[in-house]
């Protein structure tokens, strides 16, 4: 059978109690584990830490950078409605009073046509852009909705430069 103790009883107990003395060979080997750590500290502190990190996240920087200026290149050569390709239909549309809401230009099929040289002997890439712009508009009188599709074909030269 267990004694059972109670609370003031056994904090009495425990306080009673002394630990055993350590013994001198504990002591040795804790003093040489210190020491030999403290000098694998010194060895590490004296060399200054090399950031790695730095050179990745640059050229990640300067690859977002760029893929941002080309893509702002294309959008904005794709978006930008001309008067002469319009279908009469939308055209029709705005003469009779409805309102433009918005314009989307989707790219269907982007093909390289490759790395062609110009008569100044400066190269030139070619892609060809094949997409759909989608014209939405709203007539304000009834709030009829007036959808407009029509395929777009543009064809890129973009300068070279070999780096």
């Amino acid at each position: 059978m267990k004694p059972e103790f109670h609370a003031p009883e056994l904090e009495t107990l425990l306080r009673s109690l002394t630990p055993a003395a350590v013994s001198p060979e504990l002591r040795t080997r804790v003093e040489e584990e210190l020491r030999l750590d403290m000098s694998w500290l010194s060895q590490t502190v004296k060399k200054p830490h090399a950031v790695r990190w730095l050179a990745p996240v640059t050229y990640a920087a300067l690859g977002a950078a760029a893929a941002i200026v080309v893509m702002s290149t294309f959008s904005s050569s794709i978006t930008a409605p001309t008067p002469t390709s319009r279908p009469s239909r939308a055209v029709n549309a705005l003469q009779s009073g409805v309102m433009p809401v918005s314009t989307i230009a989707e790219w269907d099929d982007v093909q390289d046509e490759g790395i062609r040289y110009t008569a100044d002997r400066m190269p030139q890439k070619h892609v060809r852009v094949r997409g759909t712009e989608r014209h939405l508009y709203i007539d304000p009188r009834d709030g009829a909705e007036i959808i407009v599709e029509y395929p777009r074909e543009q064809s890129l030269v973009l300068p070279v430069s070999f780096q």
